[in-house]
């Protein structure tokens, strides 16, 4: 059930849905899949044919994995990197022959997991350029956009990493007033954008994103945060002056309040990017 067919279906004309928020020809072109809709304008939208946004969400089974997500998830679980290259590429085929976002959305996901495995990046510059001009016109970062931004840092150029990251930063009025759980989403994935940086050896990126992160207030029951927050001061100082001990002091206080895994995690970033130092 799409957008279109509830307005039809509550004899809500283009006109009046439209009013105040867009005009009609954009979102008859939105109704149709041939234009874009930021989330703020999108949930007015919502509101004016009377369902709210998680209803739509549901109606239209958005969360609910399709054939293409389930067989990315199965190979992903495998560690099937040939079947990860040959889902990416298929993924690739099609936003070229469709040209829809959701199509962009999943071939950026899919050749990012292709490359975890394979250390191959076979996301073209081209495709990059344009998830960073759809993300750039987002006016509302939600963790549905977060979460993707997330999980294709590794296959995303330095530059667009830093533009993208200060977006996310611009819109943190936004973001610290939507709650918790997306205020954990925003800190963890520009986590994840810094690191990408790091080990681009964009150091200079990566401190200004982390100068921007140190002035947000963590609350105090998020551990997960603060410890994240104080791992990458460190490693950015042990970049500096290549004294482990702070970093390493930071993994054995997790290892003893039993947050083995992050404890592993960090360990892994840290010897990559030591290795690197090296190389």
């Amino acid at each position: 059930m799409n957008f279109k067919k509830l307005r039809k279906e509550q004899h809500i004309t283009l006109t009046d849905a439209s009013k105040g928020i867009c005009s009609v020809p954009m979102l008859s072109r939105w109704e149709n899949g041939q234009g874009n809709m930021d989330l703020h304008k999108a949930i007015k939208l919502f509101e004016r044919i009377n369902i709210t946004t998680s209803e739509y969400i549901a109606l239209n089974k958005l969360d609910m994995p399709d054939n293409e997500a389930q067989e990315l998830e199965s190979a992903w679980n495998t560690q099937n990197e040939q079947e990860l290259k040959i889902i990416a590429q298929k993924s690739l085929a099609k936003f070229h022959q469709d040209n829809k976002l959701f199509s962009l959305d999943y071939a950026a996901l899919s050749c990012a997991l292709y490359q975890r495995i394979s250390k191959i990046n076979i996301f073209p510059v081209a495709d990059q350029n344009k998830l960073n001009k759809q993300l750039s016109k987002l006016t509302i970062w939600s963790q549905e956009n977060l979460s993707l931004f997330q999980n294709v840092t590794n296959i995303l150029s330095p530059s667009i990493i830093f533009q993208i990251s200060s977006q996310v930063i611009a819109n943190f009025d936004f973001i610290s007033k939507a709650g918790k759980n997306t205020l954990h989403f925003a800190i963890t994935t520009l986590f994840e954008a810094i690191i990408s940086l790091l080990k681009a050896s964009e150091f200079k990126y990566a401190q200004s994103i982390l100068n921007k992160i140190d002035l947000v207030i963590l609350p105090e029951n998020e551990m997960q945060l603060i410890m994240g927050r104080y791992f990458l001061n460190s490693l950015m100082d042990y970049l500096e002056n290549q004294n482990d001990q702070e970093i390493l002091q930071i993994i054995t206080l997790l290892t003893k309040l039993n947050m083995k895994h992050m404890a592993s995690y960090f360990l892994e970033i840290f010897n990559s990017l030591k290795a690197n130092l090296i190389a």
